[in-house]
């Protein structure tokens, strides 16, 4: 608990001068790479990263086709298919290495200018039975037009949130951050998803609380409503959903608009000196 204490401590004055995102070590503790899970995207890392191909609904298909890492930048684009069921192909990939807590990771991301979540998360099992943390859904365009009524904002917002599911029992821990409300001096302040590069961060403190971390600043904290049990991969992936409204066919097609982009992700454990 001492140690724990410790750190909270220093994270509550890095959080006054958000100096950078990664919260400080205590004393005695240092933060350490974990290099499985750390990745420059100089090429797709076949030692690192998998394909994970199972489908959301329709009109959603995940296909390998749809990854590849260009120019030092890690892509998920989302395209036209020929099937009329499901005709939007994408992609996701998960990490081949898992991780629990104490742990911190964070990456650079560019979200697609489409009706999709540009999603970075963390998971294990399936939806009946598992751990999963969601640092960033963002859907910076969609097309429902509720959605768009009761969040004006949408493009400007990581959505987090915890999911712990057991027996098809899911219980939810939601958190929300806007690049509006970013301090002052961020030059990503009012800077919404689409338009540059978002460094967004998850310190996974123990078997329940998670803290979040936006461009350099620390945007509070989700507590799960059960204990965390499993260790969990990361992931990638791109994909549209009824609720917000479908990527149109229209976007689909524009190279400018269909693809997110992973620059880096960073990954640490919490071990002592």
């Amino acid at each position: 608990m001492k140690c724990r204490s410790q750190l909270f401590y220093v994270l509550i004055i890095l959080i006054c001068n958000t100096v950078f995102a990664q919260p400080s070590a205590p004393k005695g503790y240092k933060w350490e790479v974990v290099e499985a899970l750390t990745d420059e995207f100089k090429e797709f890392d076949t030692s690192k990263w998998s394909y994970s191909l199972w489908n959301y609904p329709p009109p959603n298909i995940m296909m390998k086709s749809q990854v590849s890492v260009k120019n030092g930048k890690l892509t998920i684009k989302a395209e036209k298919n020929s099937d009329s069921v499901r005709w939007m192909r994408t992609g996701r990939i998960m990490s081949k290495a898992q991780i629990g807590y104490p742990m911190y990771t964070e990456c650079s991301m560019k979200a697609s200018d489409i009706s999709a979540y540009n999603t970075y998360w963390l998971n294990n099992g399936n939806s009946e039975n598992r751990n999963e943390i969601d640092i960033c859904e963002n859907n910076a365009n969609p097309t429902n037009p509720k959605t768009k009524q009761t969040i004006e904002d949408f493009p400007f917002i990581m959505q987090s949130n915890i999911h712990h599911a057991v027996n098809g029992k899911n219980l939810r821990s939601p958190s929300y951050a806007s690049t509006k409300f970013l301090s002052e001096k961020n030059k990503n302040r009012n800077k919404n998803f689409t338009e540059t590069y978002h460094t967004m961060g998850l310190y996974w403190e123990d078997d329940r609380k998670c803290h979040w971390f936006l461009d350099g600043e620390y945007v509070g904290f989700s507590s799960a409503q059960r204990k965390f049990t499993l260790e969990l991969n990361l992931y990638f992936g791109l994909w549209s959903n009824t609720w917000d409204g479908f990527a149109t066919k229209e976007s689909l097609n524009d190279d400018s608009r269909n693809t997110m982009y992973v620059d880096w992700i960073h990954t640490y454990k919490l071990v002592k000196n």
